[in-house]
């Protein structure tokens, strides 16, 4: 199978994952909103922070070098990854369980520690997966990950709501992930026969450290950048306001999540196998972002639109202080789709470095940003945030368009298209809704979004119809046969020529 096509089918599998996962994810959440309160969701979140942040510090680097790594001694090296790997997840349990009970009473409240004790199980065999995950990701070999993922997510979430239904509380947050993983590790190590050696391989430590070293410092900044404005927002704005906030920002994320979670797991070794030429390697960013575009600004701006039945429909009325901070967020989930191939283009052009330096600029400004914001509740947050994060998602997008000789005009010009229509069509739609007094209902969300997202994509056509048919054509020549292709002409009003 060639490079290409293989990508494709990744991206496929990967995005097929997500769309069930998202479902799974909102099905459950919509009974958990209900079955728990609004602290439930703000406790996870606050014990969750603790161990990602420690985990970036410790574990960053290792899954990127085995993927980065092409050598002779590929497998002493990934022998040497994988006790490297190990020793810092145990030395990462024993911090964690050490710094509990500290981080459970700052925030006075005894059930912190607990959580980080579930999902401290939860993360050591998930860490201890790694090298398998890895391999798999290395060959592009999607078909196992996605198998067994969407395997496990689901055991999870019903789990989930098994453990809510008998009144397990908060702690149904976390049981079922503690349970699964250690399965899970178990079938990828079985899947890729991989095994370690008897010996470390110490002499290989340092050349990993030093491929890492950027990556870690970048990551550890990141997911402070993450993390913060939780911790932020959980100590003086409080626990419940932290519910609102986190709930609003998932929703917001709930494109952009999927978008980064194809880019982590694909770009990488797609732009490693690649970057020896740069046209190349320039083409696939371009059109990787024209892609980017023209999902996210549609479907974000019709979330935006239709924030208030989609929040009652999901989570219930009682969370209805979630909309407007919601729909601020979404302004900055479109700038942070866009950057999402950024890291992943340092990383293989050997420059990692430049995603460090830009976290170590860009993590004050934020959690500062994010602090005068708590000053306004919730939506002071939301505001503060989506100003600081689409600040640094500019810059990180300036920064990697200038490694392949790039400017931000030439992005925007890719952008253009979707970024005038979603503006345009969301003035229309609130306009309508002005006049005629449409009511937000369930069954507005149901019958009208579907209708919002094919309309942005109708009007894209006739304004902008040169763009739009050579992003349609690059779609047909991507899909091939895997698609109907004379349906997609049909649904967007294309005329082809036959010449013969």
């Amino acid at each position: 199978m060639s490079l290409g096509k293989k990508v494709l089918s990744s991206a496929i599998l990967l995005f097929i994952r997500k769309i069930w996962s998202n479902v799974i994810n909102l099905v459950v959440m919509a009974f958990l909103a209900r079955m728990l309160n609004k602290e439930d969701f703000g406790l996870l979140a606050v014990s969750s922070v603790l161990l990602s942040i420690i985990n970036s510090l410790a574990t960053s680097g290792i899954a990127e070098y085995v993927i980065y790594y092409k050598g002779d001694r590929e497998r002493e090296v990934i022998n040497a990854a994988f006790w490297l790997n190990l020793i810092l997840t145990i030395a990462v349990v024993l911090i964690a369980v050490s710094v509990g009970p500290f981080w459970s009473s700052f925030y006075e409240n005894d059930k912190i520690f607990s959580l980080i004790l579930l999902l401290l199980v939860s993360f050591f065999f998930e860490m201890s997966s790694t090298i398998p995950r890895s391999l798999l990701r290395k060959e592009l070999e999607y078909k196992t990950l996605v198998f067994y993922g969407t395997a496990s997510m689901t055991l999870i979430s019903i789990g989930k709501l098994v453990a809510a239904y008998f009144g397990m509380g908060v702690y149904s947050l976390a049981i079922p992930q503690a349970i699964v993983s250690p399965l899970l590790m178990i079938a990828l190590f079985i899947k890729t026969g991989w095994r370690p050696l008897g010996t470390l391989g110490m002499s290989y430590f340092k050349p990993i450290f030093k491929y890492s070293s950027n990556l870690i410092g970048g990551r550890v900044l990141t997911r402070i950048v993450n993390e913060g404005d939780n911790l932020i927002v959980g100590k003086f704005v409080g626990l419940e306001g932290l519910g609102v906030y986190s709930l609003a920002y998932n929703l917001a994320n709930l494109v952009t999540t999927n978008v980064i979670f194809i880019a982590n797991d694909i770009f990488l070794p797609l732009f490693s196998k690649v970057k020896g030429d740069v046209i190349r390697l320039k083409e696939i960013y371009t059109n990787m972002i024209n892609v980017l575009a023209s999902f996210s600004f549609p479907l974000i701006s019709t979330l935006a639109i239709f924030a208030e039945p989609l929040v009652s429909l999901i989570y219930g009325e009682k969370w209805e202080g979630v909309v407007l901070p919601f729909q601020i967020l979404c302004v900055f989930a479109v700038g942070r789709s866009l950057s999402s191939p950024s890291s992943a283009l340092f990383s293989a052009m050997g420059r990692p470095d430049i995603n460090f330096k830009v976290a170590l600029i860009f993590t004050p400004l934020l959690l500062f940003a994010v602090y005068l914001g708590s000053y306004f509740e919730v939506v002071g947050v939301a505001v503060a945030t989506t100003i600081a994060r689409l600040l640094g998602s500019v810059v990180s997008l300036s920064l990697s368009l200038n490694l392949i000789a790039l400017r931000l005009a030439d992005m925007f010009n890719l952008i253009r298209r979707n970024f005038v229509v979603a503006a345009l069509f969301m003035l229309i739609v609130f306009v309508v809704y002005l006049y005629l007094n449409v009511e937000n209902t369930v069954f507005t969300v149901l019958i009208f979004i579907p209708f919002v997202i094919y309309g942005q994509y109708i009007i894209q056509r006739f304004l902008f119809q040169k763009d739009f048919i050579e992003f349609i054509s690059r779609i047909k020549n991507l899909v091939g046969s895997r698609f109907p292709l004379k349906l997609i002409d049909q649904m967007f009003f294309i005329k082809v020529r036959n010449d013969r």
